[in-house]
């Protein structure tokens, strides 16, 4: 049998999810030993013959080019014969568009990574024992009586009011302050809070609008007062900030260190920040306009593009002059972006947003990079992140079990 013909047989089998394990893993080593591209070519060929006309109608070589190179490549460090020290990870090839695809479409995410318009209709993925659904839009309202008040994405209307501020839900998953009266008002805070796999949007009622990710909370008053407009993070949050220049908007970001915290000071501006307890740096990432992060004394002024890192167990604050933007917002855009993560800190993003724990047999010495969509089931993200051939991975019930 000619390889044109096996890569017929094996595309095949992928697009029918039917193929074997062993099936799919020749599959994959065929295309990472395509050094020449040649081979690469023919699978892109084969796969726009295979797909149904409704799935290949709106190809586009550009967007998958795009995803190719984002997704599927995993770094090892390389080790001397002594074991150590490390030589600096050495990275592996992209894997081509084609490449790509079949290896999307052999773990059942094939028409989640497409544009909209395009997905096929009637391709399923086969269900997994224990799955774990992803999160959504769900968080806890605790009001400054200490009430609690739990959202999620199907509710919508007026949830109360809290002095001269009425709060609503104007749609799922988001959370609206509007003030009733010019008259002043008494000084009283909310503090919105998501679980392990939810998230949620509010507009404070100076028309900030702030997307907290899962397991974070945000403190803030019912209506702003005094000189600043002063907030409290825990977790991860983006910030898309409204500008007045008299009330310049601060955020103290609690670092996970008892009461420890820092500060970031804008007028008006864009910008993530990402402070769990269980991560070992702070970071504040800039998209747009201007912030100042200060702590203990120390500051850093950034441009769009720049970023601040702070060091918790050295307790140094660093300027970052170029950061990947795209992958600090990228859960804000329902995506778990990996860029050279290791890991440990890929599973911590994954019991975050699957409220799972992850529990490892052995270390795994591998740096991954992609891109994934979050609103996929867990068993697929694991499915992805195997098929780089560094790590294997067990769920019980909402337990995940990673191995070397």
């Amino acid at each position: 049998m000619s390889t044109q013909d096996r890569l017929t047989y094996l595309l095949g089998q992928a697009l029918q999810h039917v193929a074997t394990a062993a099936e799919l893993q020749e599959l994959s080593t065929l295309i990472r030993d395509d050094t020449s591209g040649t081979l690469t070519q023919q699978v892109e060929t084969l796969l726009l013959q295979e797909l149904p006309d409704n799935a290949t109608a709106g190809y586009d070589k550009a967007y998958w080019d795009d995803i190719a190179g984002k997704i599927l490549a995993a770094d090892r460090p390389e080790r001397t014969d002594t074991v150590i020290p490390l030589h600096p990870p050495r990275r592996l090839r992209w894997i081509p568009a084609a490449a790509a695809a079949i290896l999307l479409l052999s773990a059942g995410l094939f028409w989640f990574l497409r544009p909209a318009a395009h997905k096929p209709a009637t391709v399923a993925a086969t269900p997994v024992l224990h799955d774990v659904a992803p999160g959504g839009n769900k968080a806890m309202l605790v009001l400054a009586d200490g009430t609690e008040l739990p959202l999620d994405s199907a509710a919508s209307g007026a949830l109360t009011q809290q002095g001269n501020t009425k709060i609503s839900q104007p749609a799922g998953g988001q959370l609206l302050y509007a003030a009733t009266s010019a008259q002043p008002d008494i000084l009283q805070y909310n503090t919105l809070r998501t679980p392990r796999g939810g998230q949620f949007q509010v507009t404070l009622p100076d028309g900030t609008k702030v997307w907290l990710n899962a397991a974070s909370s945000l403190k803030y008053p019912v209506a702003f007062k005094g000189a600043a407009r002063q907030v409290e993070l825990n977790g991860e949050a983006y910030f898309e900030v409204a500008r007045n220049t008299a009330k310049p908007f601060k955020v103290t970001v609690r670092t996970g260190q008892h009461n420890d915290s820092m500060e970031v000071a804008v007028l008006g501006t864009q910008f993530n920040i990402m402070a769990y307890a269980d991560e070992s740096v702070v970071k504040t990432t800039l998209l747009e306009g201007a912030v100042k992060v200060s702590r203990n004394g120390n500051s850093k002024q950034l441009a769009p593009g720049q970023g601040a890192q702070l060091d918790k167990q050295h307790d140094q604050l660093s300027l970052q002059q170029q950061v990947n933007t795209e992958e600090a917002v990228a859960w804000k855009n329902g995506l778990i972006q990996l860029e050279g993560n290791d890991a440990a800190s890929v599973m911590r993003m994954i019991a975050r947003w699957y409220n799972v724990d992850v529990v490892f047999t052995a270390p795994v010495p591998a740096h991954f990079r992609g891109i994934i969509p979050r609103n996929v089931p867990v068993s697929q993200v694991l499915k992805i992140l195997e098929m780089t051939g560094e790590v294997h991975f067990e769920i019980k019930d909402r337990q995940i079990i990673v191995s070397p």
